[in-house]
């Protein structure tokens, strides 16, 4: 059987760990050769390594992503490497909840620099690249909280709005050249770092809220920023496909 991503070429934002670490190793198993891209240079070559060792094709670039120039210098290491980048991810987020009043002016600046100026440099840095290479696909990673209110939340839902509304006019501006834009909003989700601050009883309260009844796993938002890469999603541009377990409708 023939891999989904062969002879792809992708770049993903905070892929060090969490969603972003599950995608990358995804898009690898697939065939694609992927250009971890993190702030911290161990976790991304710890990523790019196993990938490695599993036989696929890595590189591992340490790099802030809310920085123009570190995101345009990681997509000209990748072309050097391995050829023009066809693939997408904009991962890469700060974020700390808590009260609007109570958020000083560096917190609010990381989150619109890492959340959606990051996109903006992610598209930017790509585009000339697929252009080259004849299209290409980009995964934008927003939330449920794009479209739902959320209590002590104000910037995150801002900021995942904004990636929503780069997304669907992304769509409309690249397709064209024949370059989808799309993005996953993962329900509650188990990563590694959420695990570190989220006690068991609050898991349990957003697991009672999921109509499905369990949280989601890295591996769910990886698999579907693989169909969203695949030619098997050749006609889908512009949505937000919620992974979710259904929690976005069933409290909307």
């Amino acid at each position: 059987m023939s891999k989904r991503l062969s002879g792809k070429v992708a770049l993903v934002t905070g892929g060090g760990m969490g969603i972003g670490r599950a995608i990358c190793e995804a898009y690898a198993r697939e065939g694609a050769a992927v250009g971890v891209l993190d702030l911290k240079e161990e976790p991304a070559e710890e990523v790019a390594q196993a990938i490695r060792n599993a036989g696929g094709r890595a590189l591992a670039v340490a790099g802030n992503a809310a920085k123009r120039a570190d995101v345009f210098s990681a997509a000209e290491t990748l072309k050097a490497e391995f050829g023009p980048v066809t693939l997408l991810v904009n991962n890469a987020m700060f974020n700390r909840y808590g009260p609007l009043e109570e958020q000083d002016e560096k917190t609010i600046g990381l989150m619109i620099d890492v959340g959606f100026k990051g996109v903006i440099w992610g598209y930017q840095a790509v585009l000339p690249q697929m252009r080259e290479a004849g299209g290409g696909a980009i995964v934008n990673i927003a939330s449920p909280s794009a479209v739902l209110a959320m209590k002590d939340g104000i910037m995150y839902s801002a900021v995942k709005a904004a990636v929503a509304a780069a997304t669907r006019s992304g769509a409309a501006e690249f397709g064209p050249d024949n370059i989808r834009v799309n993005a996953i909003a993962p329900g509650p989700t188990q990563t590694d770092g959420a695990l570190r601050v989220v006690t068991e009883e609050g898991w349990e309260r957003r697991r009672e809220r999921v109509p499905i009844r369990r949280l989601g796993k890295p591996s769910d938002m990886a698999d579907a920023a693989v169909f969203l890469a695949s030619e098997e999603a050749s006609f889908i541009t512009g949505d937000m496909l919620f992974v979710d377990g259904g929690i976005t409708y069933a409290f909307s």
